[in-house]
């Protein structure tokens, strides 16, 4: 292997490794340092320049650069979902910390109105006796009945006085109770707001950093096809076509994969449905046969004398070994068979989405830019139905159907893990004839693909259908 060769591998390496790193790891959060910097960024650019390898070699490199170049989309995509949650979780603060200051004003009011009642009954009960004391209200008095009446006045205002002070009480527990959920609330919210425009930077950063990775990546790409048309005596623009008729023959192959996958995932939900299904057991009904009734003569009965019990060694205990457990395969999910959302209703949705064909992208945008599933929740909007705003929140949203069933309407996702749906990054919506509609990216509008023509390695098993 030829040093310009094993320069171009590396390279290659290199961006499928940088973006890898997020999509194996735990956290979803793409990182600055788990991309190439700018160092070695300029190190590749060098690298690119003095290719000299086999054509066997520079074909396997150009296949590894496209599929780093989609690793590096993946994980700009995820943090940018990231941001999306993290923007809706704020916004959810914000609403919960409106409702808790309005909650602690009006109990604040009605504590305020509480005390201005306690005080009006104290100062009616002074003037209307002229002492709050029972005494006072029998020494002023010149009759019995005047005695009587200053004393029921009297009782009267002590209770309402007494319901006052409790309710003033009450109130005053209310408020500081509300007061203290206010307050918590608004450290939530400051917390929440800062976290969203933490993972903002990130996506953006994310965002550049894959950007760079792409660029760099095409221009790896066309010194490669450049040295292979010079390698094969042949002009740059049959070398592409032969590298365009390599890409269509990788992805029929990722197409292959990936409907195989589906399939498979789909005969397993209905062999799990089937298993858990309940078996009719069949009850037999005996005829019972006629028994004789036969009168016997009583025979006297001896008397015997029993012989004392014989008392048994005691039975040996014995402790069984216990048996290791194992943990059980979790099951394959199982698809939905119920939904909200008609087939007319999908059609409109499909039908809406064609019209922002051409949308600039904005991440958390819902119009007039969009983003991936801001596309898909206006499009079912329009259509009558509304959905959730982020892909994740979607998914777990939709009903969840194989790809047989696939109609108008019904919403596709990727993620980088697909067994796990909290690593999901996109959604697109079916449009029929195999293509759906999305919003991908700041590189370019709002547009029609066809349903495997894109990461086919990231579909979700099943498709959502709201």
């Amino acid at each position: 292997m030829t040093a310009g060769l094993k320069r171009v591998l590396a390279l290659a390496a290199m961006f499928a490794l940088a973006s890898a790193v997020v999509v194996a790891g735990p956290t979803h959060r793409a990182q600055a340092e788990d991309y190439p910097g700018q160092a070695e960024i300029d190190e590749a650019r060098k690298a690119a320049s003095d290719l000299a390898a086999g054509i066997d070699e520079l074909d396997s490199a150009i296949a590894a650069l496209a599929e780093a170049r989609d690793k590096a989309e993946a994980n700009a995509l995820l943090a940018g979902e990231d941001y999306t949650d993290a923007q809706d979780a704020a916004d959810a603060a914000q609403d919960t910390l409106k409702a808790a200051n309005k909650r602690a004003r009006e109990a604040e009011k009605e504590l305020a109105e509480a005390r201005e009642n306690l005080a009006s009954v104290a100062q009616a009960a002074y003037r209307d006796s002229g002492s709050m004391s029972q005494i006072g209200a029998v020494v002023g008095s010149e009759t019995v009945d005047e005695v009587i009446a200053r004393s029921e006045a009297f009782a009267r205002g002590s209770d309402e006085a007494d319901m006052w002070v409790q309710r003033v009480k009450a109130a005053e527990l209310v408020a500081s109770t509300m007061r203290t959920y206010a307050d918590e609330a608004a450290t939530e919210a400051d917390a929440a707001a800062a976290e969203a425009k933490s993972a903002y930077a990130e996506a953006q950063d994310a965002r550049a950093h894959a950007e760079e990775a792409v660029a760099v990546a095409n221009e790896t790409r066309a010194d490669a096809v450049t040295r292979l048309a010079e390698l094969r005596g042949v002009t740059i623009a049959l070398e592409e076509q032969r590298q365009a008729g390599l890409e269509a023959e990788r992805q029929a192959a990722a197409q292959a994969e990936a409907q195989a996958r589906q399939k498979a995932a789909e005969e397993a939900a209905a062999a799990e449905q089937e298993q858990s299904r309940p078996r009719p057991t069949s009850t037999k009904t005996s005829t019972p046969k006629p028994t004789a009734t036969k009168t016997s003569t009583p025979k006297p009965s001896a008397t015997k004398t029993s012989e004392p019990e014989q008392t048994s060694e005691p039975e040996t205990t014995t402790t069984s070994t216990p048996k290791p457990t194992t943990t059980s395969t979790p099951a394959p999910e199982q698809p939905g068979t119920s939904w909200n959302s008609t087939a007319a209703q999908g059609k409109k949705a499909a039908q809406h989405s064609l019209t922002l064909i051409g949308s600039e992208y904005l991440l958390g945008g819902s119009g007039p830019k969009y983003d991936c599933s801001g596309v898909t929740s206006e499009s079912w909007l329009e259509a009558g139905q509304w959905i959730t705003r982020s892909s994740r929140t979607q998914y777990q949203a939709t009903t969840h159907l194989s790809y047989s069933q696939i109609r108008e309407g019904d919403l596709v996702f990727y993620a980088t893990d697909t067994s796990d749906p909290s690593t999901i990054f996109h959604v697109a919506i079916y449009v029929g004839n195999g293509q759906v509609m999305e919003a991908v990216n700041y590189s370019k509008p709002a547009g029609v693909r066809g349903l495997y023509a894109w990461m086919t390695g990231n579909m979700m098993p099943f498709i959502g259908r709201p």
